[in-house]
């Protein structure tokens, strides 16, 4: 079994964004996670002007009250914090003042787009966030049509994104078609990063056992090690 595992974005901060919606839910949240060998969480609610605008503040002090809802009842479990940030042209100024959260307090920021952006405009607000000195995780990767066209994958992974890949695009019941094309890359290397997106119990629960199932029979050790440690190591040490 693969095991002590980072989920580097889920929404299980109870009651700030879309996610879980109380401290219940949370923790039945972690429990499904960690029965399927997730033991460590970068929490990364949602920072989208006009929709969740939730600071950092807000997601300490949530966090401080899941942390200490996990030790009360025995839970053995790690947190740092971070958010998923759509991307804006304020963003960067949010970044820099620490109103809004980099990945565990690095350089690394989660960040997320329209699913219809232009090409041209996802590769500018890269650019902005690089040229402050943050570096790039690209969430769920496969939701964005403009990445769908010949070479632009090549192209971002030449200017140092990381890829993140949601877990339950390597399930089966993704569909034959879906499940050829997505775990494809992982195996030739594309894919950088595997999280859950998970938002609590009522909405996208965490399925990694299968696809963890699945790297094993798969995907060779080194991949594995690369996506579900080292990479995650980067974060983490801010490499």
């Amino acid at each position: 079994m693969i095991t002590d595992i980072w989920d580097i974005h889920c929404h299980i901060l109870p009651g700030v964004d879309d996610g879980s919606q109380t401290m219940t839910e949370s923790l039945e949240a972690i429990d499904a996670a960690v029965s399927q060998g997730i033991r460590h969480f970068l929490v990364t609610p949602h920072f989208h002007p006009g929709r969740y605008m939730v600071y950092a503040e807000t997601v300490r002090v949530t966090l401080g009250q899941l942390a200490r809802a996990c030790i009360e009842s025995g839970r053995d479990v790690t947190f740092f914090p971070g958010q998923e940030c759509y991307y804006f042209s304020g963003l960067k100024e949010l970044l820099r003042n620490g109103e809004v959260l980099t990945l565990a307090g690095g350089r690394y920021v989660l960040l997320e787009f329209d699913p219809d952006v232009p090409f041209n405009y996802m590769k500018q607000g890269f650019r902005d966030l690089q040229s402050a000195g943050y570096r790039i995780v690209l969430a769920h990767f496969e939701r964005y049509k403009c990445l769908r066209e010949e070479g632009r994958l090549k192209e971002l992974k030449q200017e140092n994104i990381l890829l993140q890949m949601n877990y339950d695009m390597l399930l089966e019941k993704n569909g034959v078609f879906r499940k050829n094309i997505w775990r494809r890359y992982v195996q030739d290397g594309t894919v950088d990063l595997l999280g859950s997106d998970t938002h609590g119990t009522h909405f996208r629960p965490i399925h990694a056992a299968e696809a963890f199932q699945w790297l094993k029979s798969s995907v060779d050790r080194e991949t594995i090690n690369r996506i579900l440690y080292r990479n995650v190591d980067r974060i983490l040490n801010s490499v």
